[in-house]
């Protein structure tokens, strides 16, 4: 299944929402409702559409003067969390040339910084950056002049915005203030928790989070958010280091956000103080509060899964960002970019040298496992009238079973064909693995009944 939805989301339109003072239990009108609300909240954390830049800005603001902070002076927006979170690095490292840094990287700085000059002006003045401009242009015609016996305007223009763009940075790291992440994310949830305690019935706020929240972090949280942040910190090149996360997930934080704006939709006013955080949502993708500056990225332009909504792809990545970086996964499980695309064809040497267990599985089901297992040496452990048990030890991983069993529909040319099943390690008999395919105990399979 492919989940490339590029429309927006729709909020739901609402009836002349009456107020209430108290949630008890629910009725069954209301339960319906989370239905709806799941299904909004989902679509919410897996649209593909390109940021709706003017509503996440405002939501930012939103939330600023919710927990009484002043909006930022500040926005960047780069075009993926890898962006988001290098933007980071970069602000709180003391790089001071760029020339050291990764291609990717080098984009996040070239990019931050033109989009701040404005701000930088307006904050030094007019006469002073005219006088900085001025500076650094003669400095970069003298380098020039050093190099080359006459004046070369291209790439004196060169020098002048390398330089301008490090004088940038250098006022940008005094100017964006400090993370306000706590405040405007935890804070906000602590405030309308004790807002809503006394007015939601325990037992109707479990049965929420039960039927709403947790859904959605299954199919949220497990299957993209945790993905993204394990690929975070893959390749950071000379700004590697322990990786921080005090940012907002934007369309990922749907599952915590989906409690409160079902609280809303009944009428309780005291959820509404997230409404500012659910507008980001909406809209945008991860982003990093500042005091002065807000950094926000653009949602995935590809997302693929398969139909258990682990993400999923057997030609490129399954999670991909306009600038490029994403996510690798073949059913759900995070693997190297080669493994989906391959510059040659899998062979049995290239999965037994791969050290990772869980991609030589990948590996392995790519390449074909009856393919696999007619290279190897299987030892029979096994037999009665369901099929034949195989082990084959694999080095460096628990042992491959395999149980062959027999299709009972004939091909139109009336051969019966050959299948291998992966089973778990523990089987023992033949009966009590293909039981287990059944999701079934060897006692409860009797093959005449399934027939």
């Amino acid at each position: 299944m492919s989940s490339t939805d590029k429309a927006s989301v729709n909020v739901p339109v609402k009836a002349q929402r009456k107020i209430v003072q108290n949630v008890g239990k629910l009725s069954s009108g209301q339960r319906r409702g989370l239905d709806t609300t799941l299904t909004y909240w989902r679509k919410v954390g897996a649209l593909t559409a390109p940021a709706d830049r003017k509503m996440a800005q405002e939501g930012v603001c939103e939330s600023y003067r919710a927990v009484k902070l002043d909006p930022p002076k500040m926005f960047v927006w780069l075009d993926s969390p890898r962006a988001g979170a290098t933007c980071v690095r970069l602000l709180k490292s003391d790089l001071d040339w760029p020339a050291q840094l990764a291609p990717h990287q080098r984009a996040v700085w070239d990019s931050v910084w033109q989009q701040c000059m404005p701000f930088i002006k307006n904050l030094v003045g007019n006469e002073k950056w005219s006088q900085i401009k001025r500076e650094i242009k003669q400095e970069a015609q003298k380098k020039v002049l050093q190099q080359y016996p006459h004046l070369v305007e291209k790439v004196v223009k060169e020098r002048f915005s390398e330089h301008l763009g490090i004088w940038i940075w250098k006022q940008l790291r005094k100017a964006y203030g400090y993370s306000v992440f706590e405040e405007v994310r935890n804070d906000m949830d602590r405030l309308v928790q004790a807002r809503i305690k006394d007015k939601v019935l325990e037992e109707t706020s479990l049965f929420i989070s039960h039927e709403l929240v947790s859904p959605l972090q299954r199919q949220l949280e497990a299957c993209i958010l945790e993905p993204l942040r394990r690929e975070m910190t893959v390749n950071n090149g000379v700004l590697i280091g322990r990786q921080t996360w005090e940012c907002c997930f934007g369309q990922h934080d749907a599952p915590w956000l989906s409690y409160f704006d079902y609280l809303s939709r009944l009428g309780l006013a005291e959820a509404d103080a997230v409404s500012g955080l659910k507008k980001v949502a909406r809209s945008a993708g991860w982003w990093w509060p500042y005091k002065n500056l807000c950094i926000l990225t653009e949602r995935p332009k590809q997302l693929n899964r398969e139909n258990r909504l682990y993400l999923h792809s057997e030609s490129g990545a399954a999670i991909e960002y306009p600038d490029g970086w994403g996510v690798y996964a073949y059913r759900g499980i995070v693997v190297p970019e080669y493994v989906i695309n391959l510059s040659e064809p899998i062979s049995v040497e290239m999965i037994e040298s791969e050290p990772n267990v869980e991609v030589r599985r990948v590996l392995i089901e790519r390449f074909g496992l009856e393919n696999y297992l007619s290279t190897g040496n299987l030892i029979k452990i096994h037999q009665d009238d369901c099929g034949i048990l195989y082990r084959m030890n694999v080095q460096g991983d628990e042992p491959m079973l395999v149980v062959r069993v027999v299709n009972s529909t004939p091909e139109p040319d009336g051969i019966r064909k050959n299948y291998f099943l992966r089973v778990p390690p523990n089987m023992v008999r033949a009966r009590q693995a293909v039981a287990w395919t059944f999701g079934l105990t060897e006692d409860e399979y009797h093959p005449l009944q399934e027939t």
